[in-house]
């Protein structure tokens, strides 16, 4: 069996999928990838399927050891992630390509993530831990799924499936495969920050308590900028700007990955990945899902403005989106 040695696990490198479904009414939310467009794009690139189980890395990557070699792909963030075989020889390896990682090399990541927050690493086979509920996905609120429910530490070993896409001739070489990722399937398809682009507003919805706010949080949510701050994590990015006014909610509600929350104090809180199932804070907006990778990327001290669009152009991008996505996977098909 093929296994992934961890030798530094990072700030936090947990293993995910693209989420559990139908659990919600025993308080289980989907969980999984908080940018469901890299993971997805990482496991193509490799040969496995969109929801295979890979690593979800936050800031600053894993070292982690090949044993017997693998292909990977490391999508997302920029992390300036590095090959370095037995012999000592270190190559940097660009994202967004498959990399075959020699037996016994180790790869890591040079630095902190300098653009974007999430990297998503999939390797060829996918991660082999168990199926509960529906998915492989680590739950850290509940402390189940993924590799013992947890992030990962050094010394753990992570099993790996059997890969389709076979070995290159030599093994101990470092082969970086020429695959061009179109810009529509990457979290920033109008240009990446490391090109100094302005970041588009994020599209949003109206929420189901939108009527209920005044006039002022309105134009304050689509006029203000906002910047993420330190506490966000995988349940929500948190929000800093010009406080809303909110309406007066006790009753729980159905939220959803990308509602707008407005807690007492004003700030907005944008749902992720680990959400609860249910919130009682007023929902004030929902982020479109076309533009979900770019919140989950968003790393404290972004700013986020926002720009109100229908349900009609919301779904026109995601078919879009969807149309892109199965171009490109029937383009690697071609060339397995």
């Amino acid at each position: 069996m093929t296994t992934i040695e961890v030798a530094a696990p990072g700030m936090l490198t947990t293993i995910q999928d693209l989420g559990r479904h139908g659990s919600r009414s025993s308080g289980v939310g989907p969980g999984g990838a908080v940018d469901t467009l890299s993971h997805r794009v990482a496991n193509l690139l490799v040969g496995n399927p969109a929801d295979a189980a890979a690593l979800e890395i936050t800031l600053l990557g894993p070292r982690l050891v090949f044993p017997t070699g693998a292909w990977v792909a490391m999508t997302g963030a920029t992390v300036g992630a590095v090959v370095v075989t037995p012999e000592g020889r270190s190559t940097p390896v660009p994202a967004w390509h498959p990399i075959w990682v020699p037996d016994g090399a180790t790869l890591g990541s040079g630095s902190c993530a300098s653009h974007g927050c999430r990297s998503s690493l999939a390797v060829a086979g996918g991660l082999d831990v168990p199926l509960l509920l529906g998915g492989r996905g680590t739950d850290l609120r509940s402390g189940f799924g993924g590799y013992q429910g947890r992030a990962l530490r050094a010394g753990d070993q992570i099993a790996v499936g059997a890969a389709l896409r076979k070995p290159p001739a030599d093994r101990h070489l470092v082969v970086v495969l020429p695959r061009t990722v179109p810009p529509e399937l990457t979290p920033w398809p109008t240009g990446s920050p490391a090109d100094g682009a302005a970041p588009p507003p994020i599209r949003v919805l109206r929420g189901p308590e939108f009527a209920d706010f005044p006039t002022a949080s309105h134009e304050a949510l689509f006029t203000g900028t906002f910047v993420v701050t330190p506490d966000s994590d995988r349940s929500g990015c948190r929000l800093s700007g010009k406080a809303l006014a909110a309406p007066t909610m006790t009753l729980s509600e159905v939220v959803v990955a990308g509602t707008i929350q407005v807690p007492p104090s004003g700030q907005p809180i944008v749902l992720a990945a680990d959400h609860p199932v249910t919130g009682g804070y007023p929902r004030i907006a929902v982020v479109a899902t076309i533009d979900l990778p770019r919140i989950a990327q968003a790393p404290p001290g972004a700013p986020l403005s926002f720009v109100e669009i229908g349900h009609d152009e919301a779904q026109r991008l995601l078919r879009e989106r969807h149309r892109t996505l199965r171009i490109f996977t029937l383009g690697l098909e071609y060339l397995r």
